[in-house]
């Protein structure tokens, strides 16, 4: 297991790196290309593949991280917007939307218990 600056590192790195993803895919989950929902496929693919990559890097528990960040920003455009309409509406993409939040925060809590990876010594 790392310890100290780097390992700080990864989790904020992975945190930021949640956020970020987070407002990209709720930015980009309506868009409909010759109506086949594009956005919607790459918010959902780019998320979990991301979670999927950083829990296979060298810190696995990283992945908990990566999900919090997509999670909370992503539970803060649920909230709606000062004007009264909403970031996600309630219907197909926004459901799925959120169904990809459910299932990051299954891989996160899985992310938890992961062993860390063995590093070889000399």
């Amino acid at each position: 297991m790392t310890r100290g600056p780097v390992a700080v590192g990864r989790y904020v790195g992975a945190l930021l790196l949640g956020g970020v993803v987070g407002l990209a895919a709720t930015a980009v989950h309506r868009w409909v290309v010759l109506g086949v929902p594009a956005g919607l496929l790459l918010a959902v693919a780019v998320s979990l593949l991301t979670a999927w990559h950083v829990r296979r890097g060298p810190a696995p528990r990283s992945a908990a991280a990566y999900c919090l960040g997509w999670v909370v920003v992503v539970g803060v455009a649920l909230g709606g917007r000062p004007e009264g309409d909403y970031a996600v509406a309630a219907d197909v993409p926004g459901y799925a939307l959120m169904g990809t939040g459910f299932a990051l925060v299954v891989l996160g809590v899985a992310s938890l218990a992961a062993p860390g990876r063995a590093h070889p010594g000399p």
